[in-house]
């Protein structure tokens, strides 16, 4: 009983060893007819200081041998000529020539067949346009999942468009999950959701609550000293402080930046006439970038006088004095 039950899992580790994606990880067999000596090496296109494999040509051939966390896009390079590929845990053959190199050479994966289809087949002018098409054939591609979290950053209804486009089997991938993820986090400075008691660091290093301000259309606006496109856009915030301050609209600019020095001596020399307040934990991703779910500044949300996210100002829709004039509406 003993030994039949051994054997069985003997023969089960050797199937299990032969499909692909499992523990032999991924191989590409292949000649470059016109490279006789030389290296062939797999980058990590998210950080192409990553190899994720490298072996001498010799004689034209080659055999590369690695294993891949998840699959995932990959810039392979022969003797410095680059092709993009999408790389799983499975076998390939690659037969090419030096100038005569591409991705669609690479046989074997599903999934680069699908990569090569977006890079090289596709016509959309926009990526994002192009993700959606994408999605659309492929809904459980992890193709489209690393598409839609390369370029599916913001606004979050792009973020929610990807995600719900995106099948089963796509959203449990890497990459799925990290739109997942970026969906949550986001979701929480979307429209009606009551925002929670916040506090901040004042200048003089007091509290600065959201409780000073319940009642009244207040605009959230998330900056740094660091920031460029923040600084460029203060003026247009001190005049729509002019005009809708009157009207009942508060501003509160929080800072994310890390040093004190620095936001103060930005805060000199801007001279904005509004309350301001910094985070402790800058741009920490457990600060202020949890609590109202964004990822770059400059960012703004809205807050009706009901205490509930009015709107964001995402810079890529109505402008900041229509949604302030909406959400005054909202409150007569």
């Amino acid at each position: 009983m003993i030994k039949i039950r051994y054997s069985a899992c003997c023969v089960l580790l050797l199937l299990l060893l032969r499909l692909p994606g499992l523990a032999q990880g991924f191989e590409i067999k292949g000649a470059v007819k016109d490279v006789k000596y030389g290296k062939i090496k797999l980058l990590a296109l998210e950080d192409n200081k990553v190899i994720l494999g490298e072996a001498d040509i010799r004689g034209h051939q080659f055999i590369v041998k690695g294993k891949l966390d998840y699959p995932q896009p990959v810039t392979l390079c022969i003797n410095g000529n680059v092709t993009p590929v999408f790389l799983e845990n499975t076998r390939y053959q690659l037969q090419t020539d030096y100038f005569g190199l591409n991705g669609r050479q690479l046989k074997g994966g599903q999934l680069n067949d699908e990569y090569q289809y977006y890079l090289q087949d596709m016509r959309t002018p926009s990526n994002p346009d192009r993700t959606a098409e994408f999605l659309t054939k492929y809904p459980d591609s992890e193709v489209g999942a690393f598409l839609a979290n390369y370029w599916g950053k913001y606004p979050y209804s792009r973020v929610k468009a990807f995600l719900d486009a995106m099948g089963p089997h796509a959203r449990q991938s890497w990459y799925g999950k990290l739109v997942t993820q970026r969906e949550d986090v986001m979701s929480r400075s979307q429209p009606g959701r009551v925002v929670p008691d916040f506090k901040a660091l004042g200048v003089n290093g007091d509290t600065v609550s959201y409780n000073r301000f319940r009642g009244k259309v207040l605009m959230l606006d998330f900056w740094a000293s660091w920031c460029h496109p923040c600084r460029m856009e203060i003026p247009h915030l001190k005049k729509v402080y002019q005009t809708f301050h009157e009207k009942g609209v508060e501003i509160l600019s929080i800072s994310v930046d890390a040093v004190d020095t620095a936001w103060k001596k930005a805060l000199g020399q801007e001279q904005m006439p509004w309350p301001q307040a910094r985070d402790p934990k800058g741009f920490d991703e457990n600060g202020f970038r949890k609590v109202f779910g964004f990822g770059y500044v400059p960012f703004a949300v809205i807050i009706g006088a009901d205490g509930k996210v009015a709107t964001v100002w995402d810079r890529t829709g109505k402008s900041l004095e229509q949604l302030l004039e909406e959400a005054l509406a909202q409150t007569k």
